[in-house]
């Protein structure tokens, strides 16, 4: 985000008028103007209600995020203990002593939410999670509008699961502010989501000077230890104000889902990593010795191919640079077209038939330079548009 509305001025005045919001640059402290902001939306809190309601009673829960490498940590935080979901599954296990507290982080450096549409149900709805954070804001600030629909592909699909988990959408922001909050702010309205952004409660003060960025982050994207603190804090603060209710309910109940706001395609994907990527034709591509990949051969022209179902085919895939003019795709027998190592964090087809296919992957291995162990390794096929 470039351009700052005119709001976001009024937003500034107002707080340099408000004794409470100044902090030391050394020392950023969680006011309340500075939490007031940062909770942008309460939401529907029913499902919240209940996931406090069955740790009250002594109950396990599963505490969830999925995101991209903020979520992950990486190396940005030098006490895993710091991350963010883990301070929030920590104020679950002493404000609920009697519950047993799992929690799950299922954020991978530099993926979007195409990404986690894939791999949502086999990385976090398969643990039957009680409330799921989710953060894609900074990776997903890219003029992709497909992200729009992936992104609410996994809200869809977290919301619809039988055991109706609580979805809460959590808001960081790269160096000068930017974020994909707009479109994500509107679908988490359409669905009636509590929403929570570092964004809006951290930009004024970093932008009037009252407190540095280089004390909350690691480099232009990622929150070091503090930021993480700072982040765990407005997360708790909606928690706490969802747990101080009187009267909540035992159960969430069954809610409805509104139609989708843009799209529905990613409300059904299929994903296959790893061990459980299976080729449906093999010529001389071999599996890696941690059986994560499959690697195209060296010096001999091969192929591979892969079946999958549905409209939109993901294919997740390292090149090396010397490997990359030789490599090619097709797909249902098609002409081949180049594989590039570009487009490996977006769709490699869209707009197909519902039906099933097949994405043959080749590489002429012979006209590479001679001495060169340049490759091509898979490790995942997915599909949005499939059937249930």
């Amino acid at each position: 985000m470039k351009n700052f509305p005119s709001l976001w001025s009024a937003i500034l005045v107002s707080i340099s008028l408000q004794p409470n919001a100044v902090i030391h640059a050394q020392s950023p402290v969680t006011t309340p103007s500075i939490r007031d902001r940062g909770l942008v939306s309460m939401g529907n809190e029913s499902r919240l209600a209940a996931v406090m309601a069955k740790a009250r009673r002594g109950e396990e829960i599963c505490v969830a995020a999925i995101g991209g490498s903020i979520t992950a940590g990486g190396l940005q935080t030098k006490d895993p203990k710091n991350r963010y979901i883990a301070r929030v599954a920590d104020w679950f296990t002493q404000t609920f002593p009697k519950a047993k507290v799992r929690f799950v982080n299922a954020g991978i450096g530099g993926t979007n939410s195409l990404y986690g549409a894939m791999r949502v149900q086999r990385d976090v709805l398969s643990k039957k999670p009680d409330l799921v954070i989710v953060e894609y804001a900074v990776n997903d600030n890219h003029p992709v509008p497909m992200f729009w629909g992936s992104y609410e592909g996994v809200l869809r699909q977290i919301l619809r699961e039988p055991q109706q988990p609580a979805v809460v959408q959590m808001f960081f922001m790269q160096r000068k502010g930017e974020n994909a909050q707009e479109t994500q702010h509107m679908l988490g309205r359409h669905y009636d989501l509590p929403m929570v952004s570092f964004r809006d409660a951290w930009w004024p003060e970093i932008y009037s000077g009252r407190a540095k960025w280089e004390v909350m982050y690691a480099d232009v994207v990622h929150p070091n230890d503090t930021g993480h603190i700072l982040a765990s804090e407005l997360l708790i603060s909606l928690f706490n104000e969802v747990n101080a209710k009187p009267g909540q309910s035992d159960s969430a109940g069954h809610v409805e889902l509104p139609a989708p706001m843009i799209t529905d395609l990613f409300a059904n994907c299929r994903y296959a990593q790893g061990t459980d990527l299976k080729p449906a034709q093999n010529s001389g591509w071999t599996q890696t010795p941690d059986g994560t990949k499959w690697e195209s051969p060296v010096a001999t022209d091969e192929g591979i191919e892969f079946g999958f179902v549905g409209k939109l085919l993901f294919v997740g895939y390292d090149i090396d640079e010397e490997a990359e003019r030789f490599a090619t795709f097709s797909i249902d027998g098609g002409a081949a077209q180049p594989l590039k190592k570009s487009p490996n964090r977006l769709p490699l087809v869209e707009d197909l038939s519902p039906c099933q296919h097949r994405v043959r992957i080749e590489f002429a291995g012979s006209k590479v330079p001679q001495g060169s162990t340049a490759k091509v390794r898979i490790w995942a096929v997915g599909a949005a548009g499939t059937t249930e």
